[in-house]
This record gives C-alpha cells, sequence and structure tokens, in this order.
C-alpha cells in the first residue's frame, strides 16, 4: 500500500496529473481530497524546489506532537487568509514509516481540520528524516521566501521559547511585505 502511495506521489509531481495545480502539490480547491502522500526525501526536495516563486509554509508535525496537532487549525486559517497573496502551504508528517495506526489517524486528523492544501508524510524512519531535516525537536514551521531560500525556522527546540501562530503570521507578513529574499531565524 506504501508503495502504491509512494508511486501515486511521484506520478503527481512529476506526471503533470490533471490534479496538479502548477505548485508541486495537489489542487487545493474546495473539492480537493484530503490525503497524506506518502514521499521519500528526494521527492519532498522536489516539492520544495517547485514552491520557487511562491512563499511556501511548511508545517512540519506528528500525530504524537500534542503543540502541533494544538496549532495545526490555525495553520489551515492562515492559508485560506494567505491562499491568493502567492504563498502556498503544505504540512510534512514525520509520524514512523509503516506505522498505519497513527498515519491513518493523521490522515483523519487533516480530513477533520479541513487541510486543504498539500499535505505529505516522510516515507523515512523517524530518526532519519530527523537528521536530514537538521531538527532537534517538533513542532517545526519552515517558512521559504520566493527564491526557494529557508528565510524563517520556528522551532520547539526550546521549551521555555516557544512560538505560537503570531509568530508564523509575523514572519509570513515578513515576506509578503516584501517581494525580495532575506533571512529571518528564530
Amino acid at each position: 500500500m506504501q508503495s502504491l502511495a509512494a508511486a501515486l506521489a511521484l506520478a503527481l509531481l512529476f506526471g503533470g496529473s490533471a490534479d496538479m495545480d502548477g505548485s508541486g502539490g495537489v489542487a487545493a480547491g474546495p473539492d480537493a481530497a484530503i490525503e497524506l502522500l506518502a514521499i521519500d526525501f528526494e521527492a519532498w526536495e522536489q516539492v520544495l524546489r517547485n514552491q520557487r516563486g511562491s512563499i511556501a509554509v511548511v508545517d512540519v508535525w506528528a500525530s504524537w506532537c500534542a503543540p502541533c496537532i494544538e496549532r495545526f487549525p490555525h495553520m489551515v486559517t492562515m492559508h485560506h487568509r494567505y491562499r491568493d497573496r502567492g504563498v502556498q502551504f503544505l504540512s510534512l508528517n514525520l509520524d514512523e514509516a509503516g506505522d498505519t495506526e497513527s498515519l491513518e489517524w493523521a490522515e483523519a486528523f487533516l480530513r477533520r481540520v479541513g487541510a486543504v492544501f498539500p499535505n505529505y508524510h516522510l516515507d523515512e524512519n523517524m530518526l532519519e528524516a530527523f537528521s536530514r531535516l537538521d531538527l532537534l525537536a517538533l513542532p517545526v514551521v519552515l517558512i521559504y521566501g520566493r527564491d526557494g531560500a529557508e528565510a524563517f525556522r520556528l522551532t520547539g527546540d526550546d521549551p521555555n521559547n516557544q512560538f505560537d501562530e503570531g509568530d508564523v503570521e509575523a514572519a509570513l507578513l515578513a515576506l509578503v511585505g516584501r517581494e525580495a529574499g532575506g533571512s529571518g531565524n528564530r
């Protein structure tokens, strides 16, 4: 089943399917199917490359991360607020590859909160995924400028200095307000 999902994800990424919205993800209209597409790290890098020209907001999350689940509906709200301003929201789930129960829960959660933007599951060993993405902990929101460069990395690394949706929106507004790339990290 996972290999079928991976094949579908790659076909969507590289095959120019009618479901494409031109941004490297599945269509995100009101009738779009909400699903969690399994991809490997190389396909994820291609998804990011396909975002060039847009501001990309990536919510990195997992079903076991309570702050991720609590914050996610705010990301859906921001998606609706900014989608017509050249901003593409994506989610990247890091539940353990092969954990069917968690992945089914995650997909049902995405449907429940109306996450109509592209949603991916990094179908890699969780520790390897954290390493390759240079993450220490979740939650994480990565924001890429129109040039494709990471402009903001909001993390939950420091338990005494957590970010919230206001921080995400402030970073997003900084990029939307200036059309050129830039850098800012927290």
